[in-house]
């Protein structure tokens, strides 16, 4: 190892050292107290309510995180003390909540399915002052952005490029800069998919002796290929071409020695057309073709402003999976050097109706999650088309339509009662179609896909208004319902659990290794029985008190998402006296059970919104006028568009996109550039 390099292991042990010794500090000055005066009382070693004894604790992070994260959880929502204990000073609420925040960070709060680690009241409990910006990233291409690139580099033919990238199978966002990585399988991928576009740039066939060049071959590589050794000029142009498409930008003098070096090497052991391509080769794999770069250039004390290609890249992969070319000339021209610089381009981009803006319905589909649809498998029903593709892309449509006119976003969203159903426009006729027809043979005794959302006939002038009281926004939804649903039945543990982190900020810990989470197979029951069998168990109940009474309410609509009045359950005595002759069965008979739509809405930092609720119309409305859910959304939007989870140290970048949004009349376009504008967003540590 070299002395520079024992030199930075060392520096770096050292801190380690020193944040663990100042974290050790922090909890048995600061975290220990709190808990023996309001806490071990009633989870110490003589009382352990709720099987929690927090005195075996030893303040270890990593290794006890679950249970740390149950106990942030109950004290920054207020659940914890109890109402009837004195309530702690809230410095020390503070200080022991940033503890664990941070704490709990450094164990892995950097995936998306640990975003509501930082106490909601940390963000948005009182003004904020500077942002504290993350340290500097080196962020893989995610799947789209990866053939983005391929088409910036090639516009031929793509057939039989291979993603060499995987989404992560984590529930939430994708696109996280943490759960990046490449292994061996996606380098040899990687490797063939650059071989294969080099062979595509040089394509020829030779007639009479001289190359016939195909349509698609790259001009400046041709003069490499002729018959004559190409000069020096000819060669360093061509590999400055092939950097200039992979990297959006040109060599640097000593960059272009190595790859001239590298040729000349390649022609040592190869033919010419050989070492070309292995050189142009080379070139595509390079780390800044395949990775986003963000360390900043100097910009002051502390911190640094991205650099213009930097940013380039940041807004355009943020916004599309492409890079956008009047971007990148504006950082070619040194016009993106300033916030107010970036922030010109960022309104053009969000403004131009021709844009590619592909990301931020991206966003609504990851957000929702009602994209999940095609993943659960259903029989095929008897009296019903079930096309979850059709009601997947009749929600794209209507969440379409709120964006264009981007005025209360996220309200038109959680309370609309238009919808698209069986929707398919025909351009060339110029006119609407439903999108899946009945088959007289196939489709026998089955009502079409618009008969999910409640219509009798399909509706030839779309968004049609839905029947007064049965439909509110995005979760009402057949699409949402049934991604939210599990083969045979509705889902209210899974609904409630979205509810909970999506819109209340919550965070519900998952299931304890060696729980068997089944609800059972009564079909004499209702769903709301066999739940509530399960669930209402003591060592249960603490975490399911936090979804179930959020996700009933939507017993509404069977696991199709048809909207219902009750509930067909097996009547047993029915059922056991439905016999032949011979005292065979002749089947199951089914009876209507009384339906309960009521739900709860509890400990969601917000006293106005908790309450019962009757149904899950009054339900959608009621969040929708919600500051907090307002505030948790906008958290969402965070993640998704700079790639990670907030941190304290972003407040200020969430309540400026926050209070944008609201001042711009609920406009998304506004809290989008806000975030893209912001120091969280351009700004990193040295």
């Amino acid at each position: 190892m070299s002395r520079s390099a024992i030199i930075v292991a060392g520096w770096m042990l050292l801190n380690l050292q020193v944040g663990t010794i100042r974290a050790a500090d922090e909890y048995r000055t600061q975290v220990l107290p709190f808990l023996k005066a309001h806490c071990v009382k009633c989870h110490g070693s003589e009382k352990q309510d709720g099987d929690l004894s927090l005195t075996a604790l030893k303040g270890d992070l990593a290794t006890e995180k679950a249970i740390w994260t149950q106990v942030l959880e109950r004290i920054t929502s207020g659940e914890m003390p109890p109402k009837k204990e004195p309530r702690p000073p809230e410095l020390s609420t503070k200080a022991v909540t940033e503890w664990l925040a941070a704490g709990l960070k450094l164990g892995g709060g950097s995936s998306p399915k640990h975003g509501n680690l930082v106490p909601h009241e940390l963000l948005f409990g009182k003004p904020a002052g500077a942002v504290d910006p993350p340290a500097g990233r080196v962020w893989l291409l995610r799947p789209e952005a990866y053939f983005g690139l391929v088409r910036d580099v090639y516009r031929g033919r793509q057939e039989g490029l291979t993603q060499p990238f995987a989404s992560s199978g984590e529930r939430g966002f994708k696109d996280y800069s943490a759960t990046s990585s490449v292994d061996e399988a996606a380098t040899e991928i990687l490797i063939r998919n650059a071989e294969l576009i080099v062979a595509r740039q040089t394509a020829y066939v030779l007639e009479d002796g001289k190359p016939k060049w195909a349509n698609d071959t790259i001009g400046e590589f041709k003069p490499l290929f002729a018959n004559e050794a190409p000069t020096k000029a000819q060669v360093e142009t061509a590999f400055r071409t092939q950097f200039r498409l992979a990297t959006a930008r040109d060599p640097l003098d000593e960059e272009l020695a190595r790859l001239a070096a590298l040729y000349e090497k390649n022609l040592k052991v190869a033919d010419r057309p050989s070492a070309v391509r292995t050189t142009l080769t080379a070139i595509l794999l390079r780390a800044d073709s395949i990775f986003r770069v963000e360390h900043g250039s100097a910009a002051g004390k502390g911190q640094r402003l991205l650099a213009p290609k930097e940013i380039a890249q940041a807004i355009s992969l943020a916004l599309a999976d492409q890079r956008e070319s009047s971007l990148y000339l504006a950082a070619t021209k040194g016009q993106l050097g300033t916030p107010d610089e970036v922030k010109s381009q960022v309104r053009r981009m969000l403004d131009d109706p021709k844009a590619r803006n592909t990301r931020l319905m991206k966003f609504f589909r990851e957000y929702f999650e009602y994209e999940l649809a095609t993943d659960v498998f259903k029989d095929r029903a008897k009296d019903l088309m079930h096309e979850p593709r059709v009601l997947v892309a009749d929600t794209d449509r209507l969440v379409q339509d709120i964006l264009n006119r981007d005025t209360n976003v996220l309200r038109e969203l959680l309370t609309t009662t238009k919808t698209y159903a069986n929707y398919a426009y025909d351009e060339k006729k110029k006119l609407a179609k439903p999108a899946q027809t009945k088959n007289a043979h196939n489709n026998k005794r089955q009502s079409p896909p618009e008969a999910a959302y409640g219509f009798e006939s399909w509706p030839e002038v779309q968004p049609a208004e839905t029947s007064p009281g049965q439909r509110a926004g995005i979760l009402t939804q057949p699409s949402w319902l049934v991604a939210h649903s599990t083969n045979f039945d509705n889902d209210p543990v899974r609904r409630g659990k979205w509810i909970r982190e999506r819109l209340l900020g919550g965070f519900i810990p998952d299931v304890p290794i060696g729980v068997a989470a089944q609800v059972p197979d009564d079909p004499h029951r209702t769903i709301r029985d066999r739940v509530g069998s399960v669930t209402r168990a003591v060592s249960c109940w603490k975490c399911h008190q936090r979804m179930d009474d959020l996700g009933l309410p939507f017993e509404q609509y069977d696991h199709y998402g048809r909207f219902r009045l009750s509930e067909l359950v097996l009547d047993r005595e029915a059922t056991a006296k439905n016999v032949d002759k011979k005292g065979r069965l002749m089947g199951n008979v089914l009876h209507e059970a009384k339906l309960d739509t009521t739900g709860l809405i509890s400990q969601s930092g917000e006293a106005k919104l908790d309450g019962p609720v009757q149904n899950p119309v009054e339900f959608a409305k009621k969040l929708a006028e919600s500051e907090r859910v307002r505030q948790v959304f906008v958290r969402h939007a965070f993640r998704f568009f700079l790639g990670r989870n907030e941190m304290p140290g972003d407040a200020k970048t969430l309540q400026d996109a926050d209070q944008a949004y609201v001042k711009s009349g609920g406009s998304f376009k506004t809290l989008v550039a806000s975030l893209l504008t912001s120091d969280s967003f351009l700004y990193r540590k040295p």
